[in-house]
């Protein structure tokens, strides 16, 4: 159960099943990927096998695949979810109470990138970010949002996010293989946050689209969800600070 656990989390690229970015297709994803994790929590041993450093090395390619396709795509609700299957690698250098709480974290903030692509297709109906830009001086909460959600993909403190991932670091006994995995996890977080963050929340505004704002109710419940993340995170930065 193990197995096939960690392959609906992400370990094989079977997002590539759904050509559209349409966000029903982006939800189905995320659906999978949450069972996926349910049966992770309920069945987390992973036993002694051959196969086991076969679909770590698929899980490492589908991170590869993943980050060099995220390059080639400006669409949020693709990036969404190509989120989860960059770190579906994780849970072979992470313990299982401590990849828990990172996937778990890393399933919320990037289902919050999906909820904000919803609100573009909204605005400014299409989830492409290429094309608007200044979003912080046209769009001040929008723009609050996507940064801060974007600081929780890339691994950026407080979020719970880079905390776990950083005490697994510390309890885990890594070898060689171990630490190319955790470098690359930050890498690649890190850049494919950035590259939408420099693009679409900064600059000069794009004068041939109208700007809209999201509401304040729409604010404050993504607020929320980001101070759990934030909570989370300072609970495991006591933890490493007390091990």
């Amino acid at each position: 159960m193990a197995y096939l656990a960690i392959v609906l989390m992400g370990a094989l690229p079977y997002y590539i099943l759904f050509k559209s970015p349409k966000p029903r297709n982006a939800l189905i994803i995320f659906s999978i990927s949450v069972i996926g994790f349910l049966i992770y929590t309920l069945f987390p041993y992973l036993p002694k096998s051959s196969y086991n450093i076969i679909l770590e090395t698929a899980a490492f390619a589908t991170s590869l695949l993943t980050f060099y396709l995220s390059y080639k795509t400006t669409n949020l609700t693709r990036l969404s979810y190509y989120f989860l299957f960059l770190n579906a690698v994780s849970v072979f250098v992470l313990p299982s109470h401590i990849f828990n709480v990172y996937y778990l974290s890393v399933l919320g903030s990037a289902f919050l990138l999906y909820a904000i692509s919803i609100k573009y297709i909204e605005i400014f109906e299409s989830a492409n970010f290429y094309n608007v830009k200044g979003l912080a001086l046209k769009s001040p909460k929008l723009a609050l949002m996507l940064r801060l959600t974007l600081m929780a993909l890339g691994l950026y403190p407080p979020f719970s996010n880079f905390f776990s991932l950083f005490l697994g670091i510390l309890k885990e006994s890594a070898n060689t293989v171990n630490y190319i995995i955790f470098s690359w996890i930050f890498f690649a977080n890190f850049f494919m946050a950035f590259r939408i963050m420099k693009n679409t929340i900064f600059g000069a505004p794009n004068e041939n689209i109208v700007y809209k704002d999201i509401s304040g109710k729409t604010a404050i419940a993504m607020t929320f969800l980001l101070l759990v993340l934030a909570v989370i995170g300072f609970s495991n930065l006591l933890e490493a600070l007390t091990w």
